[in-house]
């Protein structure tokens, strides 16, 4: 009897040290592809998909996507819309599982349309159609920043410290990097401070939500210093971002008419938004996944509206 209260009590020690068990994840409200709602007219949806590695092949595996941006222009209301998706939200993928966004083109690989299956998991996520997408590495994100002469970033002290701990030359950013300040960056410096992911941005945010906002504030400034580009400066830059280019949906048609609608635009102001908004996620680590649960339903109404907001001006969601 004693040796069994013995055995009783360590069970239960034992028991008290080990980790809560996860919570099952809420079921995710996807809209069946048939249901999603119509892209209105003049409004155009295009994904840059930027791949975890700086030399990317698509037949192997261990290409998981890093960063996930869809560039919304409204040839309309003239607004240029940029919205950014966290790496780590819990989806439900087209097989029905759940997992990872940043694992989806991963798990089904380029021959059973991981591409397309995640630009397929974001819409019935967030009730979207997008169809054009572009595909690209560490390195081919370089190469484009590095085409048009880098780019003008602030940061703060703990992020200057960061990178040039990492470290990059003293002559990827012009002043060398000394603390606080802007700075402006060559290409390989400018992939470097977007990954940044431990240490707090300007906004004090960090993990994925802090480097959603930096891939947001290297695009606005790329996009800043094409304002005053030619058309012939643009058809150059054009070719570097197709030869920097692992895999598109678009043809050449719709490349040069996203062109016409960008120089159409240029100098517009840049507004943005994170998927999810404040307040509408949570940790949820699921099978051995460390992942966010996220309220779809308040996010695809927060960002409709945001998409279709002509009339108010939004910088950002946060």
């Amino acid at each position: 009897m004693k040796r069994l209260l013995s055995l009783l009590i360590t069970l239960a020690l034992i028991m008290g040290c080990l980790p809560a068990l996860a919570e099952d994840p809420a079921p995710i409200p996807v809209i069946p592809e048939e249901d999603l709602s119509p892209t209105p007219k003049g409004i155009h949806h295009y994904m840059l998909i930027c791949i975890d590695s700086w030399k990317t092949d698509l037949k192997k595996t261990g290409n998981h996507t890093d960063g996930m941006v869809l560039v919304t222009v409204d040839e309309y209301a003239q607004r240029v819309m940029l919205t950014s998706f966290i790496r780590d939200m819990l989806i439900q993928r087209p097989d029905g599982d759940f997992g990872r966004l940043n694992n989806v083109m991963d798990y089904f690989g380029r021959e059973k349309g991981g591409i397309e299956a995640l630009v397929k998991t974001i819409n019935t996520h967030f009730d979207l159609r997008i169809e054009d997408f572009i595909v690209v590495d560490f390195q081919q994100v370089q190469n484009i920043v590095d085409a048009i002469g880098g780019v003008d970033i602030t940061i703060t002290s703990r992020e200057a410290q960061y990178l040039k701990n990492y470290p990059i030359s003293a002559s990827a950013t012009t002043p060398a990097l000394s603390g606080a300040g802007t700075y402006h960056f060559s290409g390989y410096a400018a992939v470097i401070y977007m990954r940044m992911r431990k240490v707090a941005n300007i906004e004090g945010e960090t993990q994925d939500v802090g480097r959603t906002r930096r891939a947001r504030i290297v695009l606005t400034s790329i996009a800043d210093s094409l304002k005053d580009i030619s058309y012939d400066q643009a058809l150059a830059l054009l070719d570097t971002v197709i030869a920097n280019t692992i895999y598109t949906s678009m043809t050449t048609d719709d490349l040069f008419e996203a062109l016409d609608l960008a120089m159409e635009l240029k100098g517009t102001e840049i507004e943005q938004i994170r998927m999810p908004v404040d307040g509408t996620f949570k940790p949820m680590p699921v099978a051995g996944m460390a992942t966010q649960q996220i309220d779809y339903i308040a996010n695809r109404e927060a960002l409709h509206e945001f998409i279709l907001d002509s009339f108010v001006v939004v910088e950002d969601w946060e």
